[in-house]
C-alpha cells in the first residue's frame, strides 16, 4: 500500500513539474513584453492618415512601445501595409484606377500601388486635424515602418519621389536615410498579419523578411535577457527580445504562426465581440483560451465595447487564471482607458488589460505616467509633434 502510495505521488510530482516547466516557457516568452505596453494602432488613425509614413513618424516619437501594422501582399508578391481588403477608404484608387476600387490589395502590383495618395482622404474627412503635408503620402511597404522604428526615414529625391531600385530578379530595394526629427525611442512592431487564407506563406515571407532586415529575434546573435524595455527616458523595446509580436484574426494563420515561428516569439490570438453577446458563454471563452494555449500564443487581443464588451471582468479573470495575457483594442479616449486599467495606482494597480491597442498614443502614454506604471509622460503635444516631423499645417 505504501509502495502504491509513493509510486502515486511520484506520478503527480512528475505531471506537476511537467505541467510547471509548460507555464514556465510561456511566461518566460510572455515575459517579452513590457506591461501596461502603449501600442500604436496602425501609428495613429486619429493625429494622421492611419499606416503612413507621418502616422508611424509620429507614434515612434510620441513614446509608443509597439507599432502595429497590418500587412498584406501585391500581385507581385511585394510585402505592403494596408488595413482594409481595398484600398478605397484610405487612397484615391477611384481616381487612380476607375472600376478597381473595389479590387482586393493582391490584384495591384507595387508600381500601381505608388501611384496611390495616402493622405488626401484623411484630410478630407478631418479638417480639423488635416495637413497639406498629408497630401500625397504613399502607401508603406513592410520594411518602411521598421526602418522608421529604427529612427529613419524614406529617402527621397528632390521632388519627393522615394528612391528605389530593382535588381535583375524583380526584387525591389527600399532606400532610407536617418530622420534628422529622431528622438531616440525605439519602438517594437506589432505586425497583424491579413487574410491568411488568400496569401499562402506569408508567415514564411515574413520569417525570411524580418531575418533580413535584422529583426528576426530567432537567427543571429541571441539578446540578452538584461536589454531594458527603457532606456533612461526612451523607450527601447525595439532592441530587445520581445522587439516582435505577431497577430491575426485567422485560426489557420494562428498556426501557421506557430510552425513557422516555434513558439518562441510574442504571439496573440484576436478575438471580437463587436456584433454579438457570444462572450457570455463561458463554453465559447473557454475555447478561445484553450485554442490560444494550443497555438503557443501569451496574449488574447480582444475588443473594447459598450453593449457587447470583449473584455469584461470575468473574461480578463478566466484569461490571466489560465497563465495568458490580454491587450485591448482599439482605445480612442481616457474613459476608456480608465474602464480597463480600473482604480488603482502603480504596485496596487490590477488592470483587466495588460496592455492598450491605441489610436492615441499621446493619451495612453501620459494615463499610464499619471497611473504610475510608467515613469515618463510625452514632451510635446500632438500637434507639436507633427510640426518637429515636417508636417506643416
Amino acid at each position: 500500500m505504501k509502495r502504491q502510495l509513493l509510486l502515486l505521488m511520484l506520478i503527480t510530482a512528475l505531471m506537476a513539474g511537467c505541467g510547471q516547466k509548460k507555464v514556465t516557457g510561456e511566461m518566460t516568452v510572455q515575459s517579452y513584453m513590457p506591461d501596461n505596453a502603449v501600442i500604436a494602432h496602425r501609428g495613429t488613425i486619429y493625429w494622421a492618415p492611419e499606416l503612413t509614413e507621418a502616422a508611424f513618424r509620429w507614434a515612434r516619437n510620441t513614446g509608443a512601445d509597439y507599432m502595429e501594422l497590418d500587412v498584406q501582399r501585391t500581385k507581385d508578391s511585394v510585402l505592403v501595409i494596408m488595413h482594409d481588403k481595398s484600398f478605397k477608404r484610405t487612397t484615391d484608387v477611384a481616381e487612380k484606377f476607375p472600376g478597381r476600387e473595389g479590387d482586393p490589395v493582391s490584384n495591384f502590383t507595387w508600381e500601381e500601388i505608388m501611384q496611390l495618395d495616402a493622405g488626401s482622404a484623411f484630410n478630407a474627412k478631418n479638417p480639423d486635424r488635416a495637413r497639406g503635408s498629408f497630401s500625397g503620402l504613399d502607401v508603406l511597404v513592410f520594411e518602411d515602418v521598421f526602418r522608421i522604428a529604427e529612427g529613419k526615414k524614406i529617402k527621397r529625391d528632390q521632388e519627393g519621389n522615394r528612391i528605389v531600385s530593382r535588381d535583375e530578379a524583380g526584387i525591389y530595394h527600399f532606400e532610407y536615410e536617418p530622420d534628422p526629427a529622431d528622438n531616440g525611442h525605439r519602438p517594437g512592431i506589432y505586425i497583424e498579419v491579413k487574410i491568411t487564407e488568400q496569401y499562402p506563406g506569408i508567415e514564411e515571407q515574413i520569417y525570411d523578411e524580418l531575418m533580413r532586415m535584422g529583426w528576426n529575434p530567432l537567427e543571429g546573435e541571441e539578446i540578452s535577457a538584461d536589454v531594458p524595455f527603457w532606456s533612461g527616458d526612451r523607450v527601447n523595446v525595439g532592441n530587445t527580445r520581445g522587439k516582435v509580436l505577431l497577430q491575426t484574426f485567422s485560426r489557420e494563420g494562428m498556426m501557421n504562426i506557430k510552425r513557422v515561428f516555434g513558439e518562441k516569439v510574442l504571439a496573440s490570438f484576436l478575438v471580437s465581440n463587436s456584433k454579438t453577446d457570444k462572450f457570455a458563454n463561458e463554453e465559447v471563452t473557454n475555447e478561445i483560451i484553450a485554442f490560444t494555449k494550443e497555438c503557443g500564443a501569451q496574449f488574447i487581443g480582444t475588443n473594447l465595447g459598450d453593449t457587447n464588451d470583449g473584455l469584461s471582468p470575468a473574461f480578463a479573470e478566466k484569461i490571466h487564471a489560465a497563465g495568458l495575457k490580454a491587450n485591448i483594442y482599439s482605445i480612442n479616449t481616457v474613459d476608456q482607458m480608465e474602464r480597463y486599467f480600473g482604480p488603482g495606482k502603480g504596485k496596487k494597480a490590477s488592470p483587466l488589460a495588460d496592455g492598450m491597442i491605441t489610436n492615441r498614443t499621446d493619451l495612453t502614454v501620459d494615463f499610464y505616467h499619471e497611473r504610475r506604471v510608467r515613469d515618463y509622460g510625452t514632451e510635446a503635444t500632438p500637434q507639436e509633434i507633427l510640426t518637429d516631423l515636417g508636417y506643416n499645417e
